[in-house]
């Protein structure tokens, strides 16, 4: 769950923050996360902030460069959700708040006026807002076509289909099979390689297909004894019949 949203110059002028949960000072925090973006250009001589892990939590920045300032966007959630979508809902949120002030006036010219950036506060809420990805009646014929696939072969363990994100939209796996896709999703990302075409794995657990559907994910789970090739046979007739379901 998102907890806190910063904006804030890198030499610790708060810009921006929201709250969705307070558990702690706000200017306080602030002032850490300046230190930390200071320690980070001083002392490892790079600018270069991606994530830091705090415990059961996770702060995720993004940095925007204006001559000689900064612009950091820090995001705060828990440890457990998912970075692929945190990162997306906060490039977004940089974005957005880019293209709606001037820059050079936040760095170069910044007058410490912030009451005209708490409007952004809107902006916000319409990224985090999770939108629904299909309707409800395609949820349903998503579900029956999922309880067939169960019911067609004595291989299949379980399935998902999820965004190319990691967004849940339908899910029949177990808690640790896709907190292991989602990690892999993760990854994935984070080296820049951000898309599944096609991919099929043995694992301690059984056969994995996944199946890129445009911005979705077909996945299927299979028992170990499955043959490669019935498994991306069963994987690719049932991502065709999702297809014409959520394209």
């Amino acid at each position: 769950m998102i907890k806190n949203i910063f904006i804030m110059k890198s030499s610790g002028e708060l810009l921006f923050y929201k709250s969705y949960e307070d558990i702690f000072d706000i200017k306080l925090t602030s002032s850490f996360l300046s230190a930390i973006f200071s320690f980070v250009k001083q002392t490892l001589k790079t600018k270069e902030l991606s994530e830091i892990e705090v415990g059961p939590f996770r702060f995720i920045f993004e940095v925007e460069k204006a001559d000689s300032s900064e612009l950091m966007f820090a995001l705060f959630s828990d440890r457990t959700d998912n970075l692929v979508e945190l990162r997306n809902h906060l490039r977004a949120i940089k974005s957005e708040f880019l293209s709606e002030f001037d820059l050079t006036r936040l760095t170069e010219s910044f007058d410490g006026e912030i009451s005209k950036y708490q409007n952004f506060d809107k902006n916000v809420d319409e990224i985090i807002e999770s939108k629904k990805l299909v309707s409800e009646e395609i949820q349903k014929d998503l579900i029956e076509v999922f309880k067939e696939l169960h019911t067609f072969s004595s291989f299949v363990i379980s399935s998902a289909l999820l965004t190319q994100t990691g967004r849940v939209i339908v899910s029949y796996l177990s808690p640790n099979v896709l907190s292991d896709i989602i990690r892999l999703l993760e990854s994935r990302f984070i080296i820049g390689n951000s898309r599944i075409h096609e991919l099929i794995s043995l694992e301690e657990y059984g056969i994995l297909s996944l199946i890129g559907i445009d911005n979705f994910i077909s996945i299927i789970q299979f028992k170990k004894n499955c043959p490669f090739e019935t498994g991306l046979i069963i994987s690719k007739k049932f991502s065709n019949r999702l297809i014409n379901l959520i394209l």
